[in-house]
């Protein structure tokens, strides 16, 4: 009795506001365009946020922040400060934009907000390493770098620029006993001093066209390394490591 007594309320202080010109009345046409502005916004904001997701994994193992952690502290602190925090943040206010354009929609108004996010994070995360195993931005950064890339070249050139000196990625151009020489994506060739304390994430085995990341402290071409990790991924195709 009472939620009819309610309802009956409401619909009279409606028609109320309805005859006070205080509610307008819109066409189906109004709700319809409301509708394909919604979707698109949805898809502009999604597009928007995997092409960013996808490229900041790219940016770091471009910068050899992927491969840090297992150097302890000084491999976290390297790591955090090679993290594209402009880029983060930008990801993060877009994904609160998306959150709140599909609450727009009936099959996330009546669900928890908590569903809709996790829903978000899992699209997100899932398509990032799609894109990112698809090699769609290695193919850009190469480009760039041969000059066939317009608009976005310079963003993608600027990648693998070394923003922390102790962080270096480079190709093996030579090893002398326990020592070894390389060459990084800039052109510059350091030598890599090897200590006892000197930790190797996954073997000792250096040899000549590896392709590696070195932490450690540089002076005037010198690096005495902390961390010496090997990897092999598309990116050892970078043109200036040929």
């Amino acid at each position: 009795m009472n939620n009819t007594t309610q309802k009956s309320s409401t619909a009279r202080k409606v028609l109320g506001k309805i005859k006070n010109d205080q509610i307008k009345m819109r066409s189906k046409t109004y709700f319809v365009l409301k509708s394909v502005l919604t979707i698109f916004s949805v898809f502009l904001v999604a597009f928007f946020i995997l092409y960013l997701t996808s490229f900041i994994l790219f940016a770091l193992r471009a910068s050899g922040a992927w491969y840090l952690h297992g150097f302890g502290f000084y491999g976290l602190r390297a790591s955090f400060i090679l993290l594209p925090w402009l880029l983060i943040i930008i990801a993060t206010v877009l994904l609160v934009v998306l959150e709140i354009l599909v609450k727009h929609f009936s099959f996330a108004y009546h669900r928890p907000i908590l569903y809709s996010i996790l829903g978000i994070i899992i699209f997100t995360i899932s398509g990032s390493f799609v894109i990112d195993k698809a090699q769609f931005h290695t193919c850009l950064f190469q480009k760039a770098q041969e000059g066939r890339l317009p608009v976005m070249g310079n963003f993608y050139r600027n990648l693998g620029i070394e923003k922390n000196r102790n962080v270096c990625r480079g190709i093996v151009l030579k090893t002398i006993n326990n020592n070894f020489q390389i060459k990084t994506p800039r052109g510059k060739v350091l030598n890599v001093s090897i200590t006892s304390e000197t930790q190797f994430s996954n073997g000792a085995d250096i040899k000549k066209d590896d392709i590696i990341i070195v932490l450690g402290k540089r002076n005037n071409g010198e690096v005495q390394a902390i961390g010496v990790r090997k990897i092999d991924d598309e990116l050892n195709s970078f043109p200036r490591m040929k």
